[in-house]
C-alpha cells in the first residue's frame, strides 16, 4: 500500500505551518507511531506521528519550509510498491492545492502525453533592477509560475507563455530556471541592516514578517471584531478583601496563590451561576456548557495563546495556581499539545500586571464572553456610608450579543463582583 504523507493540522484554525525538522530520511523502515517529523503550527511545536509501518520512499519537502495543511511532504509504502505514479500524482495535487490561497485559480492543465516542456524564451531587454517584476498589464500567470518567479528573481515579462492563451504556467518557470533565462541582474551588495533592538533613538525602521502565530492571530481577531457585534459591561471590585485572602494564603509555606488564580476559580464560579455566558456559537447554534473550562490568555514570545483550565469549577484555587504555572510554562517553551489550548467555553484576559486601570479584550470564537481584568489601584470606595481609602479593579465582559443579552451579561458581572468581594466563598 502506498500513503501520501499529508502536512498534519494542529489546530482547528491552522491552514499553514513550518515543517522544522524531519526525524528520519528516505529510505529508512518506520513504525506506527514513531516521530516522523517536528512541526510548528500557529500555536506550538509537536511530533508528528507516523500513521502507519512502512518505507520511506520519497520526501518532497525540505526541513525548515513554510507547507499547507494537507501539502503531500512524503510517500510511504508498506511493500515496497513503485511509487513513481503515486509521485506524479503528489505533484499534482500539490500543484493545485498552491495555487488556491494565490487567488482561488483553477490547477494548471496537464498535458494528456508525457512531453518535453517547450523552453520559455527570453527576449533582449535592458538591465533592470534585481526585483522581480509584476505581472504586466494583460499578462496571463498562474499562481503557482508567479510564487517560483518570485522566489527566484525572475523576469515575468521576458517569457513567453506555453499554457492556454499564453499562460505562464510552472512549466515555463521550470525550463527558465533550467536554460537561465530572464534572471533578473544581481543587486549591489548592500551594507548589512541593523539588527532590531528593543529601543532604537535614531529613527531605523525595521520590517519583520508575520509569523504563522501573528498571522493567525490577525485573521482570527479581524474576523471577530468584522462578525461578531460585541457588546462591553465594566464594573469596578473592591478587591482589599480579596488582596488580603491572598496574603494569607501566600503566608503558608509552600503555597503561592496570585490574584488571577482566584479570578479564574471566581469566573468559573459565576459561569455555573449564570449559565448563558458560559456558551459557544457556531453561527447557526447556541450550546451551553455544563462544564466551566476556562481559556487563561498567556503571553509568549511570538503573540498570545489561551492555554485552558478544564473543569475549573471542580478544582481548588490551590490546584488551579499549579496548572496555570505548569501551562503557562509549557506554553512559553511551545511544549503545548493540541488538547490543552483548543476548546474552553470563556476567556480570562488579564493585563493588571501592568497596572492599567481597564481595557476591552476581543471574544475568541466560537466562544461568546471573554473577560478583562486590569490592576488594582488605589481609590476611594463607600463603606457604611463614608468614603474611604480602598483598592479597586475594574472588570469588564465583552460579550456577544447574538448569544448573550445585557441583562444576563450584567447578571455575569454583578455575579463575579459579588465572588471577588467576598472571597472566602472561593475556598469552599
Amino acid at each position: 500500500m502506498i500513503i501520501e504523507l499529508l502536512f498534519p493540522s494542529q489546530s482547528p484554525t491552522m491552514t499553514e505551518g513550518t515543517l522544522v525538522s524531519w526525524k528520519v530520511k528516505k529510505g529508512d523502515q518506520i513504525k506506527k507511531g514513531q516521530p516522523i517529523a517536528e512541526v510548528q503550527s500557529d500555536k506550538s511545536v509537536s511530533d508528528w506521528e507516523s500513521p502507519e509501518n512502512g518505507l520511506l520512499a520519497e520526501v518532497l519537502f525540505a526541513a525548515g519550509g513554510m507547507a499547507q495543511v494537507n501539502q503531500v511532504v512524503g510517500i510511504m509504502t508498506t511493500k515496497g510498491e513503485d511509487v513513481g505514479p503515486a509521485l506524479a500524482k503528489a505533484k499534482q495535487k500539490n500543484d493545485a492545492l498552491l495555487a488556491k490561497p494565490a487567488g482561488a485559480a483553477p490547477a494548471e492543465p496537464k498535458p494528456a502525453e508525457t512531453v518535453a516542456a517547450p523552453a520559455a524564451t527570453a527576449a533582449p531587454v535592458a538591465s533592470k533592477p534585481s526585483t522581480p517584476s509584476a505581472p504586466a498589464k494583460g499578462m496571463r500567470v498562474s499562481p503557482v509560475a508567479s510564487r517560483i518567479a518570485a522566489a527566484n528573481q525572475l523576469d515575468l515579462s521576458r517569457l513567453r507563455g506555453s499554457g492556454p492563451d499564453g499562460r505562464i504556467i510552472k512549466r515555463d518557470i521550470e525550463a527558465a530556471l533550467a536554460n537561465g533565462a530572464a534572471r533578473l541582474p544581481s543587486a549591489p551588495a548592500k551594507a548589512e541592516k541593523p539588527k532590531l533592538k528593543p529601543f532604537r533613538a535614531d529613527g531605523v525602521v525595521t520590517t519583520t514578517p508575520l509569523s504563522p502565530m501573528r498571522k493567525v492571530i490577525g485573521a482570527r481577531l479581524l474576523q471577530s471584531k468584522q462578525q461578531i457585534p460585541h457588546f462591553y459591561i465594566t464594573e469596578a471590585v473592591d478587591a482589599g478583601a480579596l488582596e488580603a485572602l491572598r496574603q494569607q494564603l501566600n503566608s503558608i509555606e509552600g503555597v503561592k496563590i496570585s490574584v488571577n488564580d482566584l479570578v479564574v476559580k471566581a469566573c468559573a464560579l459565576a459561569l455555573r451561576m449564570v449559565p448563558k455566558v458560559n456558551a459557544t456559537f457556531d453561527g447557526t447554534a447556541i450550546t451551553l456548557h455544563d462544564s466551566a473550562d476556562v481559556s487563561v490568555a498567556v503571553d509568549i514570545p511570538d503573540g498570545l495563546i489561551t492555554p485552558i483550565v478544564f473543569k475549573a469549577h471542580t478544582l481548588t484555587v490551590r490546584q488551579i495556581s499549579d496548572k496555570v504555572r505548569e501551562l503557562a510554562k509549557k506554553a512559553r517553551e511551545n511544549k503545548l499539545a493540541p488538547a490543552e489550548f483548543q476548546g474552553g467555553s470563556f476567556t480570562i484576559s488579564n493585563l493588571g500586571m501592568y497596572g492599567i486601570e481597564q481595557f476591552d479584550a476581543i471574544i475568541n470564537p466560537p466562544q461568546a464572553a471573554i473577560i478583562a481584568i486590569a490592576g488594582i489601584r488605589d481609590e476611594a470606595v463607600v463603606r457604611g456610608g463614608s468614603v474611604v481609602p480602598g483598592r479597586v479593579m475594574r472588570v469588564t465582559l465583552s460579550a456577544d450579543h447574538r448569544v448573550i443579552d445585557g441583562a444576563v451579561a450584567a447578571e455575569f458581572v454583578k455575579t463575579l463582583r459579588e465572588l471577588l468581594e467576598s472571597p472566602a466563598v472561593l475556598l469552599l
